[in-house]
């Protein structure tokens, strides 16, 4: 792997970019965000929405408590992949458009992978996509 390639000087576009890290992350033998996780991230976002008896002011904002007790999210190595493109590029968004909501709607099917046979994967597409947003936004906290 060369870590000094210059994409700038490549003249790659941002969209050849983004397709080549959504190829790298669809072939990982597991998803960024480990199968083993996924439920209880799910669960703890649930348990966060304005609906729940939620103390935080913000919820869209907030780190459900249940989830800094997991202990590691993703296993070692995995995360240094995340932690420096996906949020530098939100970032960037008053110049690539790109906030941390639309980042999130383009990448979360390929980091958690869910299985849509399952009627629970197909009604928790939205709190995928909101805890790849969180992932983003505070990334210096999980990464």
């Amino acid at each position: 792997a060369d870590h000094g390639l210059d994409l700038a000087e490549k003249d790659f576009t941002v969209n050849t970019v983004a397709g080549a890290m959504k190829s790298f992350f669809s072939e990982l033998p597991e998803p960024l965000v480990p199968y083993s996780m996924q439920v209880e991230l799910v669960e703890a976002h649930s348990e966060s929405q304005p609906h729940s008896h939620s103390i935080c002011p913000f919820p869209s904002s907030c780190i459900p408590t249940e989830a800094v007790g997991m202990g590691p999210l993703f296993p070692l190595g995995k995360s240094e992949v995340l932690a420096p493109p996906i949020p530098l590029v939100s970032h960037q968004h008053r110049v690539n458009l790109m906030t941390s909501e639309n980042l999130s709607i383009c990448f979360w099917p390929t980091l958690m992978r869910p299985d849509f046979s399952t009627m629970d994967a197909l009604t928790a597409t939205r709190s995928y996509q909101t805890i790849i947003d969180l992932f983003i936004q505070q990334s210096p906290f999980f990464f």
